[in-house]
């Protein structure tokens, strides 16, 4: 028992004595950083200057980034073809291809920073457009978790809205810059093929349901009128009579829908909202006035450190 205890208070006392080495250690170190900075005050001060006169020099010539975010609708299913085309953009961007960029933008490409684009999930849209959405749906929600389904990108041709994210540098050629690129976007010749059988396809069915409403108009005055004068036939008429309203309700909800497809296929990408020159939500961000001369100070602390230890290194390699 008297070993045991004996035996904790070695290593008791062995850790106190490594604990107070640590403590020692520590208060060496704040002592040499405190001593260097004694030691190279005034070079300090002067490299602190310097940095802070970098600093404003960059702030005043620094050209401000800002954001612009754009709603758009892909039409005629050119959604795979719009997301190809932003990466495309983006990879040329990240390569600095002058080249390509520059038939696209002219001599604003190099203010064109990033093109962001997602979809707007919208189900309630995407089921309500037709019966064959919900049989989609259904089939392709049973093969994976619906949560991943609503927010897997393959899904995205699915989703009528999109948003785009579009970084460009200053504010001066924005409204050119975005021009561009939409017209870049719309000259795909296949989908303004696309365009004018859509446009002509919409005109038809909507002539088409604006006669079928005369018509069930004359239906229903002439049924109306049978209605008034006839007693004997009136439950009839009644019920003629419904199924004609119902089925006129039918058709304007029809023709809604058209008229809504015929105002937004007007082009293959079509932009629905824009708000320009957004300020990037930045979490963390200090200035140049304050960044350059603290990368300074740690460049040449970090030279002496280096110094230091190697002055180290070499004393205890040759020591005895």
């Amino acid at each position: 028992m008297a070993q045991h205890n004996s035996s904790e208070e070695v290593d008791l006392g062995y850790l106190l004595k490594k604990s107070n080495d640590i403590f020692k250690g520590i208060a060496k170190g704040i002592l040499l950083i405190i001593e260097f900075f004694k030691r190279y005050f005034i070079a300090l001060i002067i490299i602190v200057i310097i940095g802070f006169l970098i600093g404003l020099y960059k702030d005043y010539n620094q050209v401000k980034s800002y954001n612009n975010e754009l709603i758009v609708i892909p039409n005629f299913g050119s959604v795979d073809y719009l997301y190809d085309k932003v990466e495309a953009l983006n990879l040329k961007l990240a390569a600095n291809d002058s080249v390509y960029l520059k038939q696209i933008l002219d001599t604003n490409y190099s203010k064109l920073n990033l093109i962001k684009i997602e979809p707007i999930v919208d189900l309630y849209n995407f089921i309500s457009e037709s019966r064959q959405n919900i049989d989609i749906l259904r089939i392709i929600s049973q093969n994976q978790d619906f949560s991943e389904y609503v927010e897997n990108l393959a899904t995205s041709k699915y989703y009528k809205y999109h948003r785009m994210e579009i970084s460009i540098k200053g504010k001066s050629s924005t409204q050119d810059i975005i021009d561009g690129l939409f017209k870049h976007f719309n000259e795909n010749a296949h989908f303004q093929e696309y365009q004018k059988i859509y446009k002509q396809t919409k005109d038809v069915e909507v002539r088409e349901h604006y006669i079928m409403i005369a018509q069930l108009d004359s239906l229903i005055k002439a049924n109306y009128s049978i209605f008034k004068e006839g007693t004997s036939v009136s439950v009839s008429n009644n019920a003629d009579q419904y199924n004609l309203l119902e089925k006129k309700k039918q058709i304007i909800e029809n023709l809604q829908r058209l008229e809504i497809q015929q105002n937004d296929y007007t082009i293959p990408i079509k932009r629905v909202s824009a708000n320009y020159n957004l300020e990037p939500v930045k979490f963390f961000n200090l200035s140049n006035k304050i960044k350059y001369p603290l990368l300074l100070v740690l460049l040449f602390s970090f030279i002496f450190f280096m110094i230091y230890l190697f002055k180290s290194l070499k004393k205890f390699a040759n020591a005895d």
